[in-house]
């Protein structure tokens, strides 16, 4: 017991000497001692402004989208709509501000640091907060506050780090700068003499020095606050370069110095880098030379040290720097004394930010220099190449998705678990633990996949599972049961579609839910002149899981869908102006739906003519006289699991005009999404085939244009049958793609170096996907060996 308070107090001071510090993660030790020490699964602290909340720290376990620039805010807090000096405790189920990933028990602890200044602390508990904890959490709030006052200190706010100062106040002192800039251009056009023509000249240039040092002080305080948000682009290496080259050379002086630039023709065309952090550090590096040389010569040299890296070396023949002053050429003004020039002027602090950039992107930076010989950087900085194919698939559009899961699940390390994988997939999980929760919840939100136990501290999870299936939103959502008891007969019986026993495969999860995901982003086309069977149609579509494009007027159809995917066409046949035949035969006439399959659904009592006329052009006839909202949902269903079916060998053995793809994976989700992109993409003659044995076979038995292979399979893995298959004649260059999951750091190059001539990671992008298998299907690409 005596060890355990000395811990608690040693934490304490330690927390104590944060606050003490000013340091700005402060307020995230805050969050963290408070969850640990008195047990809560989250907490986060805001500051309360007039209609939001401005982010201050969070504990390990909190939301994790959570950052300093995060916009935060609860139009039903208390907090923010009535102003209280006191320290008040509040539980509201409605609240919009969440601590946790995971919805629990969560209370707002409202503390008023100042007169003016005031605080909310959010935490996250498993079970309802007792009365004794509510009393207890105030005396907490207590500590918090006077905490808050420490760390405060001779700031005077919660929000004036040195950082945050300058970043509030730097553009208010640039836009004064700006136009003492722009007026004194002005000025320059009038009638000077020569003095005040020299006064403006000094006026202009001291002008524009003030403006550089404000912009290096903003970005570093930017760097410093976490608040940095420049963003990765490709670009072209030699072009890149010589641009930031031209700028310097541009500033030299009656040629007394000389620019040299040799760049290794081994590098990559294009690499993936932060252009605008490169460009600033190159600038820097170089305006410093052009300001240690009186005349000579600054050269330039790019090359790779080693695989990924870029490494650029600038050195200039000026007078050089001492070993006793080079240690602080990297401190703020470090160098300025040693500048004989004025040409190409750099702040005192433009240094000083390349060695925060070059560390920001987990480069290296190295500096030499003798005095009268010069000074040489060496500069290294990680890179990707940008292969042709790779720069074609940045230049996709990214879609908008909306990817809710929704999770049931009342184990905490579990559900913490689940909501850390689906976020690096892409997905936005909601967790529940009870199906109280549950059944309240999916009323107002539909969810793109239910994730459940089967084992819940208030109802049994088959039940649930019954309940879900009979509510409106859930009736045809896909719900996937991970539970460590065996249950899967009942649960398939009872309408789940996948069943992972714990520990669950999280290789498979993955490809299941993108299943669904491609499933659930289908657009079906619905066209119908009568509006309630239009909208029964569009109602059937949603039911059914898929995205409805409904229209009424038929002269509008081809110009609503021009630039969209479509998966399926439900088209009536008696409509005005243009009929269904009519609109069917414009859209079989498009290349872009020459295959996409139709049904028609009329209520058209004689359509033998209509039927002659569009033989051949349509996949499925439904009458509506005869069909009801379930069968035609069925219908659409039916027709969209086509799309998931591969061929066998011996159908498209003699097929000619197409490209034959074999698709070598071991696990039926896999199966289904691969198919499924290719066939809506008109790849048609797909063989699938389980495991690398069985590829070996196939390939022996007749030429695929293209393989893609699953690395990870039973019987014989992909890269043994990769190596095998490079052996055979017909296949020394044919493109084969592997496919790997949770792929790691040098899985490219493993295999690369078994043969294979590109490699997708899975979960699988379905944009990368398809432009990878057009363009080595459309191109001959050599295999390297």
């Amino acid at each position: 017991m005596q060890s355990a308070k000395i811990d608690f107090i040693s934490k304490y001071n330690n927390l104590v000497q944060f606050a003490l510090s000013s340091s700005q993660d402060f307020p995230n030790n805050l969050c963290e001692f408070i969850a640990e020490e008195y047990e809560f699964e989250a907490a986060v602290l805001v500051k309360i402004k007039e209609n939001s909340f401005e982010f201050l720290g969070k504990s390990d376990n909190a939301k994790k989208s959570y950052n300093r620039n995060s916009q935060l805010g609860c139009s039903g807090c208390n907090a923010v709509n009535f102003y209280s000096t006191e320290t008040k405790f509040d539980v509201n189920p409605n609240c919009g501000f969440q601590a946790s990933d995971v919805i629990l028990k969560e209370g707002c602890l409202h503390i008023s640091v100042t007169d003016k200044e005031r605080v909310l602390l959010k935490i996250a508990k498993k079970k309802d907060f007792t009365k004794s904890e509510w009393d207890n959490i105030l005396v907490v709030g207590e500590a918090i506050r006077n905490l808050l006052r420490l760390w405060m200190g001779k700031k005077g706010s919660l929000s004036s780090s040195v950082s945050e100062i300058v970043s509030s106040i730097g553009p208010e002192l640039r836009t004064p700068t700006n136009s003492i800039m722009g007026f004194a251009s002005l000025l320059g056009e009038e009638k000077l003499s020569g003095s005040q023509s020299e006064y403006l000249t000094t006026l202009k240039e001291n002008a524009y020095d003030l403006l550089a040092l404000l912009n290096d002080l903003i970005d570093l305080a930017k760097l410093e606050s976490d608040k940095d948000i420049s963003a990765f682009s490709n670009v072209n290496l030699k072009q890149f370069v010589q641009e930031i080259v031209h700028l310097i050379e541009e500033k030299i002086e009656n040629n007394r110095i000389e620019v040299l630039t040799s760049i290794d023709d081994n590098l990559p065309e294009s690499v993936n880098l932060n252009a605008q952090k490169v460009r600033y550090i190159l600038l820097n590096l170089l305006t410093n030379s052009l300001r240690l040389t009186e005349r000579g010569k600054i050269t330039v040299s790019v090359s790779s040290s080693e695989k990924n890296h870029l490494q650029i070396r600038i050195s200039d023949t000026g007078v050089g720097i001492s070993s006793d002053n080079i240690k602080d050429i990297f401190n703020p003004f470090g160098v300025s004394e040693f500048y004989t020039s004025n040409n190409g002027s750099t702040t005192g602090l433009g240094l000083t930010l390349v060695k925060r950039y070059v560390d920001f992107l987990n480069g290296e930076i190295e500096v030499n220099s003798s005095v009268g010989k010069g000074t040489t950087f060496n500069l290294t900085v990680p890179v990707e190449e940008i292969t042709e194919i790779e720069k074609q698939i940045s230049e996709l559009p990214k879609p908008d998705e909306n990817n809710k899961v929704l999770v049931i699940e009342d184990d905490f390390a579990t559900s913490k678990l689940l909501a850390n994988y689906l976020n690096k997939w892409g997905y936005d999980p909601t967790i529940v633990n009870s199906a109280e929760q549950t059944l309240k919840i999916v009323d107002d939100e539909q969810y793109l996949a239910i994730l459940m136990d089967i084992v819940l501290p208030d109802t049994s999870g088959l039940e649930l599972l019954q309940k879900l299936r009979e509510k409106k939103n859930t009736k045809r959502t896909p719900i996937i049961i991970c539970s460590v008891e065996a249950e899967q007969q009942k649960a398939f019986l009872m309408g789940a579609v996948e069943y992972f026993l714990k520990p669950i495969n999280y290789k498979y999860l993955v490809e299941v839910l993108t299943h669904y995901k491609l499933r659930k982003d289908s657009n079906i086309l619905v066209v119908d002149d009568d509006v309630p069977t239009l909208n029964l149609m569009k109602e059937a579509v949603e039911q059914a899981g898929f995205k409805p494009v409904a229209q009424s007027d038929s002269t509008k159809v081809m110009d609503v869908i021009n630039n969209i995917d479509l998966d399926l066409a439900i088209i009536d046949l008696d409509m005005p102006e243009v009929s269904g035949v009519d609109l069917i035969e414009f859209i079989k006439s498009n290349d872009q739906f020459r295959n996409l399959p139709i049904i028609i659904y009329t209520g058209k009592e004689s359509y033998e003519a209509d039927i002659k006329r569009v033989d051949g052009l349509f996949d499925n006839l439904l009458h509506k006289s005869s069909t009801n909202i379930e069968d035609l949902q069925n219908s659409i269903t039916e027709m969209i699991n086509r799309y998931e079916e591969p061929s066998t060998p011996e159908e498209i053995k003699g097929k000619k005009g197409t490209t034959k793809i074999l698709l070598v994976e071991d696990y039926k989700h896999s199966q289904i999404i691969v198919t499924r992109l290719l066939k809506k993409n008109d790849f048609d003659s797909i063989v699938v085939v389980e495991n690398g044995q069985e590829a070996l076979d196939a390939a022996q038995q007749q030429h695929y244009d293209l393989i893609l292979m699953d690395m990870q399979m039973p019987v014989m893995n992909g890269f043994e049958a990769t190596q095998r298959i490079r052996e055979l004649p017909d296949y020394k260059e044919a493109p084969i793609i592997a496919l790997t999951a949770f792929a790691m750091k040098g899985d490219r190059e493993k295999c690369l170096d078994a043969g294979a001539t590109d490699y997708i990671p899975k979960p699988i992008d379905s944009s990368e996907f398809i432009q990878k298998v057009k363009y080595y299907t459309e191109n001959k690409v050599p295999v390297k060996q």
